[in-house]
């Protein structure tokens, strides 16, 4: 290694789209509750395999909304690191 110089380190690879990752989040009980019984209502109708399915569905449709609307339907690059934990939500 030459003086002054750092190694590179190594580059995380991106996920595959068929990786899958957990997640916790805390929202208002009212909203998980209402999400769950439109879930159990139409998952058969809207073809949503699992809870988790639906979930990802719903995540998907608004982050293209937040590209759609901020970047030009570009999509940003990939975070793969911790986001900062927030305060919690009131319930409204």
């Amino acid at each position: 290694m030459l003086p002054g110089h750092r190694p590179e380190a190594p580059k995380k690879e991106e996920p595959k789209d068929s990786e899958t990752a957990n997640m916790t989040v805390s929202m208002p009980a009212a909203l998980r509750n209402r999400a769950r019984a439109a879930y159990k209502a139409t998952s058969y109708a809207e073809g949503d395999n699992t809870w988790s399915h639906f979930v990802t569905k719903a995540i998907e449709a608004e982050t293209a909304r937040r590209e759609a609307e901020h970047n030009q339907g570009e999509m940003y690059p990939s975070w793969g690191e911790k986001l900062p934990g927030g305060r919690r939500l009131k319930d409204s």
